[in-house]
């Protein structure tokens, strides 16, 4: 195993995220040896929630919208559209529909190999979703008014 991936192991997990929480100046709401969840107050007013799951080689970023849907019929595919526009344009994450809770969720999402992790990439990839999705939700709620 190499040394980026010893760092996230499943034992090292807690420990790298939190080093790197430390140090950004960020709290952690929930961890364990496989998931952390960051929450973030938005100037919105909205709290953004950050999921972090770590896979074999991989750490899963992902920031759900308020944005849900019943069914895959009920998703209207205009947004879709959009956001498959918008990924073009994105240096950190992309946009997916995930299935949460029984529900069709737009998501801003971001897949990292642990090799490339250190304290400034976590940094750059958290803040880009988070911002990433309040503003989709605000021009959401915009339209919606």
């Amino acid at each position: 195993m190499s040394g980026f991936s010893s760092l996230f192991s499943s034992a090292n997990f807690v420990t790298t995220v939190q080093k790197y929480c430390d140090t950004i100046g960020w709290k952690i709401a929930e961890i364990d040896s496989r998931k952390a969840i960051l929450k973030f107050s938005m100037q919105s007013g909205r709290t953004q929630t950050v999921y972090i799951i770590r896979y074999d080689t991989t750490l899963e970023f992902s920031v759900p919208s308020l944005a849900a849907f019943d069914s895959e019929e009920k998703v209207p595919h205009f947004i879709s559209t959009l956001l498959l526009k918008r990924n073009a344009k994105r240096k950190y994450g992309f946009w997916s529909i995930e299935e949460i809770g029984g529900k069709h969720v737009y998501s801003a999402m971001h897949n990292a190999e642990l090799e490339l992790m250190n304290t400034e990439y976590f940094r750059k990839v958290v803040s880009a979703l988070v911002s990433e999705c309040d503003e989709f939700e605000t021009t959401l709620l915009n339209l919606l008014r």
